[in-house]
């Protein structure tokens, strides 16, 4: 047990190590880019990094959890899996890159943006490179192993931002044309950090569609799941971006990325729990499972529950030293979207537990409901009250997940929400006993 302990908070470490890599990174090529970028040019790139994300986020779902899951319990078919899991991959890759080109155009004219679709053009390059790197993850994520993730992730963003700053030496500038190659750049030494790093992982078979199908049929509800999840997080900015201007979206972006930042450590935490989920479901039934779930939300709320009240604390003075006296007006954005992060923790491990437990349709409908009504209430509030509005919005859909997912949840495994703040209190008295435990 102590050396089972050991290796899951080792894998822990690198997962976390892994998202400060690829977000840390990102944070400061925002920073970079909002001060060499006019208001204009960079609200147009956050456009497309949400319309890009959609596709990351459709191409990870099909293949992540059904990869991992499979490769755990399936051990005699690994090899088969690997290929299956690959081929999706690479096919859902393509086609969500034929999707993203021909809704450029329309996307361009609601936006106010004909500049997207000439960066529109360079996705397809960087989605097989990014995503065969990506896919990669999988594979080492199925042996817990999280270490080549997180050079890999940090080679994509030591070269993005290495080649911002040379570009801004070079030419005094850096144009908005030029940051989606520099994305197929830095996809380079990416995806060949991810091959060489234990290549005894990668021994794939032979391609059998039976497998494929298998992969598809878990996969498409956890495509669903993540599209749906990925439409809840970003439709206030889009929906900004159609009723307002790309301005707006700038502003509104930059309280956005800063809560992105606080979830770090849900991403981390929640990568390391799918894989003991899926594997304690299958060893020891609902009831550890249930137990797993209270510790782990139970200390995402320790950890983001402080970061909460710091910022609500200094909104206005973090907002400026980060982005800018210019960008002064997204402080009250951010008061509100910490609020509703709170509620992440909840809603992160919900997702993930259900996957785990072989529900991900269930998992699908409920954020598509949230989904629908995160719609309605933007659609009913920026006309209102305009950028606030799209903030209230998704104040009010998340909270309601959460009372709605718990009520779900409690009905399928025995979790008391009683636990989840014992072990919240429990990790500020004795952190690394606590920490030890999970």
């Amino acid at each position: 047990m102590k050396r089972e302990r050991t290796f899951w908070v080792k894998a822990g470490s690198y997962s976390m190590l892994g998202y400060l890599a690829q977000l840390g990174l990102a944070f400061v090529s925002f920073l970079a880019l909002i001060r060499m970028m006019p208001e204009y040019d960079f609200g147009v790139w956050v456009l497309f990094l949400t319309i890009t994300s959609f596709a990351e986020m459709a191409r990870i779902g099909l293949t992540q959890n059904a990869v991992v899951k499979f490769c755990v319990e399936q051990r005699e078919s690994y090899g088969e899996v690997l290929t299956a899991g690959f081929f999706l991959n690479t096919a859902s890759t393509l086609l969500l890159s034929l999707l993203l080109l021909l809704a450029g155009i329309p996307l361009g004219r609601l936006w106010s943006a004909p500049e997207l679709m000439g960066l529109l053009w360079w996705y397809p390059a960087f989605a097989l490179l990014h995503g065969a790197a990506r896919f990669i993850d999988n594979v080492q994520m199925a042996h817990g192993d999280f270490k080549g993730i997180f050079w890999s992730k940090l080679a994509y963003g030591l070269v993005f931002l290495a080649s911002i700053l040379l570009l801004r030496a070079w030419k005094g500038e850096v144009p908005l044309r030029a940051l989606p190659a520099l994305q197929v750049l830095a996809s380079l030494p990416s995806l060949g950090v991810a091959l060489l790093y234990r290549t005894d992982y990668l021994k794939p078979g032979r391609l059998e569609w039976a497998w494929v199908r298998r992969l598809f049929h878990f996969g498409k509800y956890v495509l669903g799941t993540n599209f749906s999840s990925m439409f809840f997080s970003k439709l206030d900015i889009m929906m900004v971006g159609a009723f307002l201007h790309p301005m707006a979206v700038a502003v509104y972006n930059v309280a956005a990325r800063i809560t992105n930042y606080m979830e770090i450590p849900m991403s981390g935490v929640a990568q390391v729990a799918y894989p003991r989920l899926a594997a304690a479901n299958k060893e020891s039934g609902k009831g550890q499972v249930a137990h797993l779930y209270e510790r782990m939300v139970g200390l995402l709320l320790a950890m983001l529950l402080p970061m909460a009240v710091l910022v609500l604390g200094l909104a206005r003075p973090i907002v400026v030293f980060l982005a800018g006296e210019a960008y002064a007006d997204a402080a009250p954005l951010l008061n509100i979207l910490v609020v509703a992060v709170l509620a992440k923790p909840w809603g992160r491990l919900f997702g993930i537990t259900l996957d785990a437990i072989g529900r991900p349709r269930l998992n699908f409908v409920m954020l598509l409901l949230a989904l629908v009504l995160n719609g309605a209430l933007n659609l009913a509030f920026i006309p209102l009250w305009g950028v606030t509005g799209a903030a209230l919005a998704s104040l009010a859909s998340m909270w309601g997940l959460l009372l709605a997912s718990q009520l779900v949840l409690r009905r399928i495994i025995p979790i008391r929400q009683g636990n989840i703040f014992n072990r919240m209190w429990a990790l500020y008295r004795r952190p690394m006993v606590e920490l030890w435990k999970i």
